[in-house]
């Protein structure tokens, strides 16, 4: 379930990055804001069941450099609930690659968690980053991920039953 402060607190946040001086976006960036409890398809995965959390630094970093919009920011965890696949964090990053169904400039988003992180005094399953992931050739992220042997889960694709149209006048 997603927190209900959480789209509230992510535009005050943003607000404060974008008027505040350099010392204030400090402390902009020691913000955690709980985005809501870890969606059951992480959890079967083994994702510890913790609150999701994201970090100001990385809010910072998604909204002004990797240029993904506040209202995207503000679905994060609908994306997360709802994911067109899964796959495994690369290399020694035990965490997870969401992959899901939102686009910028044509490339999917990617959703970085990170399993059971110390923010604080509390444990969360963290946000690490949030981009558009491109890729060179005809590829996509995903076949090659797959290819990879990377992929945990991936949605169903329920096939759609065709249905005959008619059209008017036709018996």
């Amino acid at each position: 379930m997603e927190n209900p402060a959480f789209k509230t607190a992510l535009g005050l946040l943003l607000k404060s990055m974008t008027q505040d001086d350099e010392a204030k976006q400090k402390s902009n960036n020691q913000v955690i804001l709980p985005i809501g409890k870890t969606p059951q398809v992480l959890l079967d995965l083994g994702m510890p069941d913790l609150q999701l959390a994201i970090t100001g630094k990385v809010v910072g970093k998604v909204y002004f450099e990797h240029g993904i919009p506040k209202g995207t920011l503000e679905r994060i965890y609908a994306m997360l609930e709802m994911p067109k696949a899964v796959f495994k964090g690369h290399l020694d990053n035990p965490g997870s690659a969401v992959l899901t169904y939102e686009v910028k400039n044509m490339a999917p988003i990617i959703i970085a968690v990170h399993p059971n992180k110390q923010m604080g005094r509390l444990s969360y399953n963290n946000v690490a980053s949030v981009y558009a992931k491109s890729t060179a050739g005809r590829e996509s992220i995903e076949d090659r991920w797959t290819r990879e042997g990377l992929l945990l889960w991936a949605a169903s694709a329920v096939p759609a039953v065709p249905v005959a149209l008619k059209l008017v006048g036709q018996k």
